[in-house]
């Protein structure tokens, strides 16, 4: 035995305990006189064991084991009470159960030798998997007997209070795999020395690597951030895989990502996760950019420029003519400079300070390749499309620049059958628009514009505190009262910037990825998938995903996977529709962990805002939802669910309150101003509605009306 292996031995004077771990060569002696030093007993404390409650260790104590392991070691040695034997098993079924648990993954027996690649921390990666008696020339094995025992000291020495050395990926994984064998993974001894392992430093980008190895040891030792990350990896790429897949016919098998990132094995259960997730995530991004360059864009309605034109009241035919043209107009301005960014040929977004590899090591050279080789839906799901928009700078002549091959077309024409929420948009045109037609029309809603006679039907002229930046005037510069191109430019730069930058943001503020193009920012309707002490709903039940709608459509999942199988593992039963509504996460979870929840009040405020751009809610509503028992808040997106409403300061005068009565069949209350009535349009039901209003009436003087309301949270 080496001298460095005799640094790792473990004597306490005070301790109860000599646990064994004998040699693989190692043949008792039935004597207490070893051939070797490795023989030689860790003298640890039977209580540390014991305090796990670990029933592995339980049972190593018990009277019948005791015995056994007295009579073959020689009997006990002064001051032991107990002989513990942790030598692996060679034979049967618990060999195979420790061969495969501790056999190491691909991606952890190559992480260090990409060391200066990624510029790895020697902390994690700088140690030595040689052991003495070992020949490692070449690829380091899956399985070693050696490395296995040298984590069993590592478990001892967690237990007694000592930092393990974990110094190189195949330690790291040892030591959990064995945790997870005897059944302590869970204690936070293990999990804090896993997680900070994973996080040191640029030892990050494992996640974004191999995202299936982190979810791995995240699910072992219930890490929930590390779950969370990792799960925000798999699902964004299943995403796109599921449109590249769409409509393909026979099974889906995948071996790597529309990236090139070869993927490795999960678990059913956890397959499942990643699907369900994938396809509610692939659901979110198309209905947050149907709204984000759809017909009705109800984000504009942030902008205080844009508030001017909506807040308008025409007193006849021809003003209300000038209004609706002035309106279009400013869309079409925008989806057109959203759509050029879409269309335009590019390589995959990487930072400067990351490059590809020539050796075949993902990412390779295709990886910037990938882009410009997907379809604009396909585009959509990508972290490249969205940066371009944050780099994209805003100017009056931007929208002329889209090219004439898309003119006249709709977002639903261009994005094809696949596009699924998209698939409705069919008046939202693709078409240039100049400079001289936007200030053309400007200038005719100007012209009809009059500050003092107009001031009580705008409601602007004292307060323009309806933007959530407070004082627009001061931020974006200008005190007119009329409406000007120039500010709304601007404005929308700002906001197309603040929408993009949270489709580009991971779904933790604390956690971003460099190597990912695929979107992190998962919400809650895919976390629920998750189990409950990751901050899913999933309680083991299955109800998770029996709420799910399930058609039998030409789209499906990547892969194959559990709940979707006949008895071949080749070939699914049925799909599920890669574009059905996914239902919220308070109803989407298991029947037992929600029953008995009811809604019965709901209200809008759209106080519930960042300052920064960064985190912008730029059509959030924050929906609280109530009963007798339970009292539940949620943030329901409006980009996804399709919220009829704008967003409104429920402290200022701009404010509309739903008030739901459910006895006797009552209407709803609901008040607002005489200006305001004309910003809530009558909504019908669609595929993807959370708040229907069936009929509201213009009032021309104000105050409170009861109508007929009606509403459902999907």
């Amino acid at each position: 035995m080496s001298s460095s292996e005799l640094k790792e031995f473990l004597f306490f004077e005070d301790a109860d305990t000599l646990a064994f771990i004998d040699p693989p060569s190692y043949r008792p002696t039935w004597s207490l006189n070893p051939s070797s030093a490795q023989v030689i007993g860790h003298r640890v404390h039977s209580e540390k064991l014991l305090a796990t409650g670990s029933p592995f260790f339980k049972k190593l104590f018990e009277p019948r084991a005791q015995q056994r392991n007295i009579r073959r070691r020689g009997g006990l040695p002064e001051g032991i009470k107990y002989m513990i034997d942790l030598t692996p098993p060679s034979t049967d079924e618990d060999a195979v159960l420790h061969l495969t648990e501790l056999s190491c993954p691909q991606g952890i027996r190559t992480w260090a030798s990409l060391s200066a690649r990624w510029d790895l921390p020697l902390a994690c990666v700088g140690g030595n998997d040689d052991f003495a008696g070992e020949d490692h020339l070449g690829p380091l094995p899956e399985y070693s007997p050696l490395r296995h025992r040298a984590g069993i000291v590592h478990i001892l020495q967690v237990l007694e209070g000592i930092n393990p050395q974990l110094d190189t990926p195949c330690k790291l994984w040892t030591f959990f795999a064995l945790a997870k064998l005897y059944e302590i993974a869970t204690m936070p001894q293990i999990g804090v020395r896993v997680a900070s392992w994973v996080y040191e430093s640029t030892n990050v980008r494992l996640i974004e690597l191999h995202p299936e190895i982190t979810y791995q040891l995240a699910k072992g030792t219930q890490c929930d951030h590390l779950l969370m990350d990792s799960f925000s990896v798999l699902v964004g790429e299943e995403a796109l895989l599921l449109l590249r897949s769409a409509g393909a016919p026979g099974p889906k098998k995948q071996q790597d990502t529309v990236h090139g990132r070869p993927q490795q094995l999960l678990d059913d259960d956890d397959v499942q996760r990643v699907q369900y997730g994938g396809e509610s995530f692939l659901n979110c991004i198309l209905e947050r950019f149907a709204n984000f360059a759809g017909s009705e864009m109800l984000w504009l309605n942030d902008s205080a420029s844009f508030q001017t034109v909506l807040r308008f009241n025409p007193r006849s035919p021809s003003e209300a003519e000038v209004v609706s043209d002035l309106i279009s107009c400013l869309k079409d301005f925008v989806r057109a400079v959203i759509w050029d960014v879409l269309s335009q040929p590019r390589t995959t977004y990487l930072t400067n300070k990351l490059k590809h590899d020539n050796t075949g090591v993902y990412p390779t050279i295709d990886y910037y390749n990938v882009y410009h080789l997907l379809d604009f839906v396909e585009r959509l799901t990508t972290r490249t499309f969205w940066q371009q928009l944050i780099d994209r700078l805003l100017v009056d002549d931007d929208a002329q620049m889209v090219s004439e091959s898309y003119w006249g077309r709709s977002l639903a024409d261009l994005c094809g059958d696949s596009g699924g929420p998209l698939r409705s948009q069919r008046d939202a045109i693709i078409r240039a628009v100049t400079p001289h037609e936007l200030k053309r029309k400007a200038d005719k809603f100007n012209e009809i514009f009059s500050p003092l006679q107009n001031s009580y039907r705008l409601g602007l002229t004292q307060n323009r505190d309806c933007s959530p930046y407070g004082d627009t005037e001061k931020f974006f510069g200008g005190a007119e009262q009329y409406f000007s191109v120039h500010a709304f430019i601007k404005e929308a730069h700002y906001y197309i910037q603040a929408c993009a930058r949270r489709m580009v943001n991971s779904n933790r503020p604390e956690m971003s990825y460099e190597l990912t193009d695929t979107l992190t920012c998962i919400t809650d309707k895919e976390i629920r998938y998750l189990p409950l002490w990751a901050g899913g709903c999933d309680d083991g039940t299955g109800g998770v995903y029996s709420d799910q709608p399930m058609l039998a459509e030409s789209e499906g999942f990547s892969a194959p996977g559990p709940s979707i199988h006949t008895g071949s593992s080749s070939i699914s039963s049925y799909t599920p529709s890669t574009f059905s509504f996914i239902e919220s996460t308070v109803h989407g979870a298991s029947h037992r962990a929600t029953e008995g929840l009811a809604s019965e009040v709901m209200s809008i405020d759209s106080g519930d805002r960042s300052d920064a751009g960064d985190s912008i809610a730029a059509g959030f509503a924050s929906v609280r939802v109530a009963n007798d028992t339970d009292d539940l808040d949620f943030m329901i997106d409006s980009s996804a669910d399709d919220v009829d409403d704008v967003s409104f300061d429920s402290d200022s005068d701009d404010t509309v309150i739903i008030d739901g009565h459910t006895e006797d069949n009552e209407p709803e209350t609901v008040s607002y101003p005489q200006d305001l009535s004309h910003r809530i349009q009558e909504k019908h039901q669609g595929e993807s509605g959370d708040l229907r209003i069936s009929e509201l009436a213009s009032s021309q003087n104000g105050g409170t009306e009861r109508l007929p309301l009606r509403w459902k949270i999907l």
